[in-house]
């Protein structure tokens, strides 16, 4: 992590934006460690804060993160769209300034996000960006949210697309080879974007599925992919008899 945080402060400088989940939740990310320094970089992040860890809150008080939230009352409410549970839920937002015990000269600032029925645990977010109102709170909350669908395009590269074992020696035909991983990635997107009805119809004859689960999957690139290599297998691979 040391590497691609000194990458990115030569490169991008504080124009990239860190967003981590709860397994980074502690103040060696942020400074203390050798490998792992935000806070040396100067580079924004968004942390998934654990519960039991504690801040400072605005009155220089250290307590934990829950007990902090108590007193943040919700400054906002959406109705979002769940999809990995299929369903609408209704969220709220609140904020606060805070610091962390190891590191008070560095402003903080702790978005919580709740589920307005209580059928799920509260959402703590610790991030380097000013949150000094709603609009910025909601863009931290999404900003988070939108992590998952990275991270399942970096799984269908490589599962799907071989990004993670490529056999070449120089660093240069590495990034030849992910630019063109990165071509066929935006072409069945795409496909998917621009010609729905065609890829249904696609879909159906040439990687049918059947049963719920395949009709109601919110991501049928796996199918897609293995389609058009099915369809191409058909039309270009030589008969051997």
């Amino acid at each position: 992590m040391f590497r691609m945080l000194e990458k990115c402060y030569q490169n991008f400088g504080k124009l990239a934006v860190h967003i981590l989940d709860r397994g980074y939740a502690s103040e060696q990310v942020l400074d203390g460690s050798p490998r792992d320094r935000l806070f040396e970089f100067e580079q924004d992040f968004i942390i998934r804060w654990k519960k039991s860890y504690n801040l400072i809150n605005a009155k220089g008080e250290i307590k934990k993160t829950y007990l902090i939230s108590r007193y943040c009352k919700p400054q906002g409410s959406k109705l979002v769209w769940d999809k990995e549970r299929k369903i609408y839920k209704r969220i709220t937002i609140a904020y606060a300034p805070v610091d962390h015990p190891q590191y008070r000269d560095k402003p903080l600032s702790l978005v919580i996000v709740r589920d307005k029925h209580h059928q799920r645990s509260p959402m703590y977010l610790l991030t380097s960006l000013p949150v000094n109102n709603t609009q910025q709170a909601w863009e931290v909350c999404f900003a988070y949210s939108h992590r998952w669908n990275i991270e399942q395009a970096f799984r269908f590269g490589k599962s799907e697309l071989a990004m993670e074992s490529p056999r070449l020696w120089w660093f240069e035909n590495r990034l030849k080879f992910l630019a063109i991983v990165s071509l066929v990635y935006d072409f069945l997107i795409s496909l998917m974007r621009n010609w729905r009805g065609w890829v249904q119809q696609f879909l159906r004859n040439w990687c049918h599925r059947t049963g719920n689960r395949y009709r109601d999957a919110t991501i049928p690139i796996y199918r897609l992919r293995m389609a058009i290599a099915l369809c191409l297998f058909f039309f270009l691979a030589q008969n051997s008899g």
